[in-house]
């Protein structure tokens, strides 16, 4: 399995949030920008994906930005890449009506990879991976 660079920026987006989170700040998309090398535009459509899963939040106006919805340790590594990974699926089968369902001699595989995956990723937070303490 492979992330793709919206995983990747995703996270380093959410872990720059996490570092500011206890500042009264919101980061805008430039500062976020030059933080994580990514274009300003590609972010955009990365954290809008965050904000619709209830990660960040944002606000317009001259101080406008983002910031995270809630602590960086109440948030993890897991939450996010399901946001911007369309959940983080390893093979598409899994959460669809599959022609092989009851045939499939890998599925109960898949279903554990992905049930590990996920429960991994779940315990590291945001602020772990900011320390870098994983």
């Amino acid at each position: 399995m492979k992330m793709s660079s919206k995983a990747r920026y995703g996270l380093y987006a959410a872990v720059e949030l996490a570092k500011n989170y206890n500042s009264d700040e919101y980061l805008n998309v430039s500062t976020l920008s030059q933080a994580t090398g990514v274009t300003e535009k590609y972010l955009e459509q990365i954290i809008a994906l965050m904000k619709k899963a209830g990660i960040v939040s944002a606000t317009r106006g001259a101080s406008g930005g983002y910031k995270l919805t809630a602590g960086p340790d109440a948030i993890t590594v897991g939450q996010v890449l399901r946001a911007v990974e369309d959940n983080l699926e390893i093979v598409d089968c899994l959460h669809v009506e599959c022609s092989q369902r009851g045939k499939c001699v890998a599925r109960n595989l898949w279903e554990k990879l992905y049930h590990n995956i996920n429960s991994y990723l779940d315990t590291i937070s945001l602020t772990q991976l900011a320390e870098d303490n994983i």
